[in-house]
């Protein structure tokens, strides 16, 4: 049987789609930027105010959807659906899914890493498909299952292109932050893309 996935084909997969997608992806990272400049502003200049801890809690509130529309955007690229600029927005329901999922799913993780450094690990990659299943409407607790499925066998493959992902991303952190522009969406990409590779290759397992 074929491999589920090539760590070098979901990489160049992102950046064609990336370069494809180029104007829409960095227009919603942007958007993040400006609310991440927002929330320093708000935070110099109305420090320990009312009005400066309610614009702060706007201002997350706003980069955490944003962060799930980006998600969404990226998974939609990477089956070959068409997105806009409005999809930033997810619809309510995915996007209260997709924070209980990621919460639990990090819970549990995170029990892992208190118990041992090794069963953390394990379980952070079992659950490293839950945003993406989630957003497929699979559900809170469906989602969990699902990414436990897909992810069987294949646990060191992604351990590593997780360890490339996050490199790559450093390596944009340290040219200015510019080159995150550039990496953040070739590897959320790159990320969706497995996600696809694994899902077709269960079905036919």
């Amino acid at each position: 049987m074929k491999p589920a996935f090539s760590i070098e084909e979901s990489l160049t997969f992102g950046w064609h789609k990336t370069r494809e997608h180029s104007k829409l992806l960095f227009r919603v990272l942007l958007t993040l930027f400006a609310l991440q400049v927002a929330q320093a502003v708000v935070g110099a200049t109305l420090e320990h105010t009312l009005i400066g801890v309610l614009a702060t809690i706007a201002i997350v509130a706003g980069e955490v959807v944003i962060g799930i529309g980006l998600t969404l955007i990226t998974l939609k690229i990477a089956k070959g659906e068409s997105v806009i600029y409005g999809d930033i927005i997810p619809p309510l329901k995915l996007a209260w899914e997709y924070i209980l999922a990621s919460l639990l799913a990090g819970f549990i993780t995170l029990l892992g890493f208190i118990l041992l450094i090794i069963p953390g690990i394990y379980l952070s990659l079992r659950f490293s498909m839950v945003r993406f299943a989630v957003l497929e409407g699979t559900g809170i607790t469906g989602s969990l299952k699902k990414s436990g499925k897909i992810t069987d066998g294949v646990k060191w493959k992604l351990f590593g292109f997780i360890i490339i992902v996050a490199l790559l991303n450093l390596l944009g952190l340290i040219f200015f932050m510019i080159g995150l522009l550039i990496t953040v969406p070739v590897t959320m990409i790159a990320y969706a893309h497995v996600y696809q590779k694994l899902v077709a290759h269960h079905t036919a397992a």
